[in-house]
């Protein structure tokens, strides 16, 4: 039997193999990046506009506190809310710095925040003024009158937040990266 007469049997079973073993394991792939690195989602509501708006699609890096990592302040997360629903907001302060609000404006750490990316200012609204506990966030949207948020239910438990957005995948004219957001 000759080395013709077997490779057409050989180059079967391997054709056979790859349209298996290679679509299984680009499945597997894209699982583990879909349940532990990324997702995708879309803005549904416009309590962060103008930084996102509804109808944006973006990029949530689910692995962005793995490894004792802690959101900063100035982060955009993903986190469940108290009714279990999904909210996207700003992350203003974390545990154990000093927070207020009043006359529209934030107050982090003894000094009044600079905060280019809201919307307006928000309207006037009773004083607040508290210590974030450790362990937790206080989070804002950046359309701070059209916001449900810390303000509403107070600091979020930072096991409550499933990511970090960290970039607008869509329309086109909107395409960018949200970086960090450093406060003066």
């Amino acid at each position: 039997m000759s080395a013709r007469s077997r490779s057409p049997g050989g180059k079967r079973g391997l054709r056979v193999a790859l349209r298996v073993v290679v679509p299984v394991a680009f499945a597997v792939l894209l699982w583990y990046l879909f349940t532990h690195v990324a997702r995708f989602g879309t803005v549904v509501s416009s309590s962060m506009e103008p930084t996102l708006q509804i109808g944006d699609y973006y990029v949530l890096r689910l692995d962005a506190y793995d490894d004792e990592a802690v959101p900063q302040r100035g982060d955009i997360v993903v986190y469940t809310g108290p009714d279990g629903a999904k909210y996207v907001k700003r992350v203003i302060a974390v545990g154990n710095d000093r927070v207020g609000i009043a006359f529209g404006r934030v107050w982090l750490n003894d000094r009044w925040l600079k905060e280019p990316y809201i919307k307006e200012r928000q309207f006037p609204e009773p004083p607040l003024l508290g210590q974030v506990p450790p362990g937790h966030v206080f989070v804002l949207g950046d359309n701070r009158n059209l916001s449900e948020d810390s303000r509403d239910y107070g600091p979020i438990p930072t096991d409550r937040i499933i990511g970090r957005v960290n970039r607008i995948l869509w329309p086109i004219g909107r395409i960018r990266n949200l970086g960090p957001v450093e406060y003066e």
